[in-house]
């Protein structure tokens, strides 16, 4: 199956010379100019790998690729007018997998897509497990129809151990993604916000299908 490639440019011109060369090359596409729709596609559909505009209408390019990447690794390539050397670094430290300046040729995007493409297996995002379903885009959680207030914390506890799907992840791993480094070997944090996030999601708290713990170690969620 082809890789489908999401593109995410404001100008009308680019944006139709970028899935023409695309489908050119047998990639199914899906193409909008506003960040917000775009990130709201990525939560519902695959995408395999994203051709990003930093100069967009209702949001900077930086800034979506801050937020896609607290739940998605998605390859990114940047595709911009802006030549600076701090603009590209800020690309890449934000999540960027490649960055390409304007003007560039179709060859030379398409081999930088295929790299790209060959290094990242697609690896699908699970926003859901029995009743709960997470938006990561709104920040919303709902259970069984109902929404769930979750804290700030609460809410980058949960979307870690989704991204994370039954994996075992350790008491430090989970302080330093959502806490910070500097609450290394404080596991006492995690217990009391797993315990919270029981309470509100799980149908039986002292008893969890989901939210499991994994004796010593850290904590998994299990679907």
């Amino acid at each position: 199956m082809a890789e489908t490639i999401l593109v995410l440019e404001d100008d009308p011109a680019m944006q139709s010379f970028l899935v023409t060369l695309l489908k050119t090359h047998q990639h199914p596409v899906v193409s909008f100019s506003e960040g917000l729709l775009a990130m709201q596609h990525l939560v519902s559909q695959r995408v395999d790998l994203v051709l990003l505009d930093l100069g967009l209408a209702d949001l900077d390019g930086q800034s979506w690729l801050q937020q896609i990447r607290q739940w998605t690794e998605v390859p990114v390539i940047v595709i911009s007018a802006r030549h600076g050397e701090q603009d590209k670094v800020q690309a890449l430290d934000n999540g960027a997998n490649d960055y390409v300046t304007k003007p560039f040729s179709a060859n030379e995007l398409m081999a930088r897509v295929r790299a790209n493409l060959r290094k990242t297996q697609h690896q699908a995002q699970v926003f859901a497990f029995g009743e709960v379903q997470l938006d990561p885009v709104l920040h919303r959680v709902i259970k069984a129809g109902a929404e769930v207030h979750l804290t700030k914390t609460e809410f980058q506890l949960l979307l870690l151990l989704m991204r994370h799907v039954d994996q075992v992840l350790t008491h430090n791993f989970v302080l330093s993604q959502v806490w910070g480094k500097a609450y290394i070997d404080r596991p006492e944090y995690v217990r009391v916000h797993m315990a919270q996030l029981r309470q509100k999601l799980e149908d039986n708290p002292a008893a969890p299908t989901f939210l499991k713990t994994e004796p010593g170690v850290g904590y998994r969620l299990k679907v």
